[in-house]
């Protein structure tokens, strides 16, 4: 029987247009949500570089260098909106390597350098361009020279360069995204919820590599949080969620309202310390016992607007989750996986979903307002996820290892087992996935086949890139082998 209310009822004893505009409640725009919560991002500093000589022999004996690059000027005016956290540091034209001294000072600490091949004979540029240690793309048009064929050896030597070889200058879009995501994780702060504070040694590893800051606040900072929120704005949060749903199953309005409340408390303390993501030891702080609700709903939202919620005091998920928004604008779904040998699919499950899996812009999906799973307690979303489309499926081991691995969503079943939102992912090989599975239970999945970005940004930051399902990872260094359930 459900014991819980209708939207209709729900709605009509709410109030409605009464309630002062809370942090969330009545914002549909997900930009204005996430300029409430968080400053403008600083820019990413790109260094850019022209490189031509007016006889190279190719593309052909003689060149206009200077319109060359101002036709190129002219394409990257053409995409700069897509572009606009974009601060370009201007080195001009190079055609020797003595024009790389003059230019050293201008690099000194930008997220990347991109270089603009106009014609051949820039060899031994990159070795001096190596030097400074930043993150390198070259962007070579076809016909512009052979240097590409250099880029793989110097990967072989570990360099931090990359060759992105197109005639579509939109294509330096995606480029230079490693170089975004680079820069959001310096900035980036991560607040972590629990009876213990976050493992010193893993916060330092983390600053160290990356610049993110893992900041450690307690159950009663969170209640603290929860009895600042106004009810009037709780009810506010609650009717935007019973508004979207196609039905609300078991939870009370009480449940509603403290899972609503628990929302805005989620997002005042994220704001308070202009964090990007928050993760909370949700179900082993005695949140039921303090008389308030889970965070699901207030996750949900965040993951919608940009922002990160992680479930269970997850920071290897967390880390993963800010690695994929900051490169590719999608919001992971945390999840507990497993296996179904007799059709080649992982399933996984979890009481928290984005509803908004391409990205803040993108489409809302539906959903049913449920109660978690687990204890059938507070409230949280059920969302019908995409299908028929690729996903990617990761986690960030330590600080320089990523497990990673792409399938096909084929569907998202309202089973009455599991957690309350699924996503049947087929794969390759299942049984591989499942003999080598190491480092804990959860792994978030992203929908697109990201594995060309990941692997950029994985060799710009001397990460190690593992294939789950693919890569023999038995003795790899670096993973854990729990006997028991972790996160």
């Amino acid at each position: 029987m459900n014991k819980g209310i209708s939207r209709r009822l729900f709605l009509g004893t709410t109030a409605s247009g009464t309630a002062s505009l809370s942090l969330l409640g009545a914002l549909a725009d997900p930009a204005a949500a996430t300029e409430t919560i968080m400053p403008a991002p600083k820019k990413v500093r790109v260094g850019k570089i022209y490189y031509g000589v007016s006889r190279p022999g190719w593309p052909k004996a003689s060149v206009d260098v200077e319109a060359e690059r101002n036709r190129v000027e002219r394409e990257l005016a053409r995409i700069q909106p897509q572009l606009s956290d974009v601060e370009w540091i201007d080195c001009g034209l190079a055609s020797k390597n003595e024009d790389l001294a003059r230019l050293t000072e201008k690099l000194r600490g930008v997220d990347g350098i991109l270089i603009l091949q106009l014609t051949m004979g820039m060899w031994e540029m990159h070795p001096k361009l190596l030097e400074l240690d930043v993150p390198i793309v070259l962007f070579a048009e076809p016909f512009c020279g052979h240097e590409w064929c250099t880029i793989a050896a110097l990967q072989r030597q570990g360099k931090r360069i990359d060759c992105w070889a197109s005639s579509k200058f939109d294509d330096v879009v995606p480029a230079i995204r490693p170089f975004r995501a680079i820069r959001r994780l310096k900035d980036a702060k991560v607040l972590h919820v629990s009876h213990y504070p976050a493992d010193p040694a893993y916060v330092k590893l983390i600053k160290e590599k990356y610049g993110t800051e893992i900041k450690s606040l307690g159950p009663n900072d969170l209640e603290a949080a929860y009895n600042e929120v106004d009810e009037k704005d709780a009810q506010v949060e609650a009717e935007w969620w019973v508004r979207g749903a196609e039905k609300v199953v078991e939870p009370t309005r009480e449940d509603l309202l403290k899972a609503s409340r628990m929302s805005l408390a989620v997002f005042q303390m994220v704001r308070q310390e202009q964090a990007a993501a928050i993760t909370i030891n949700c179900l082993n702080m005695g949140l039921m016992e303090r008389n308030m609700g889970y965070p699901c709903l207030g996750f949900s939202r965040l993951n919608n607007i940009g922002l990160g919620g992680i479930c269970e005091a997850d920071l290897k998920s967390t880390m993963t989750h800010l690695i994929f928004n900051y490169l590719v604008g999608r919001p992971g779904f945390v999840n507990d996986p497993c296996f179904d040998y007799s059709n080649g699919t992982i399933l996984c499950a979890h009481c928290v979903s984005p509803l908004k899996m391409f990205g803040p812009d993108g489409p809302t999906q539906p959903y049913i307002i449920r109660s978690h799973l687990e204890d059938d307690k507070s409230a949280s979303p059920q969302v019908k996820l995409p299908v028929n489309q690729t996903v990617s499926m990761a986690k960030l081991i330590g600080s320089d290892r990523l497990l990673f691995s792409t399938g096909e969503a084929v569907d998202s079943p309202l089973l009455e087992r599991g957690c309350r939102t699924k996503l049947t992912i087929k794969v390759k090989n299942p049984k591989k996935y499942l003999e080598g599975w190491s480092s804990g239970l959860h792994r978030v999945v992203f929908y697109g086949d990201h594995t060309r970005d990941i692997e950029r940004f994985c060799r710009f930051m001397k990460v190690k890139l593992l294939r789950e399902g693919v890569d023999d990872l038995s003795n790899e260094p670096g993973l854990s082998w729990p006997t028991r359930v972790q996160a």
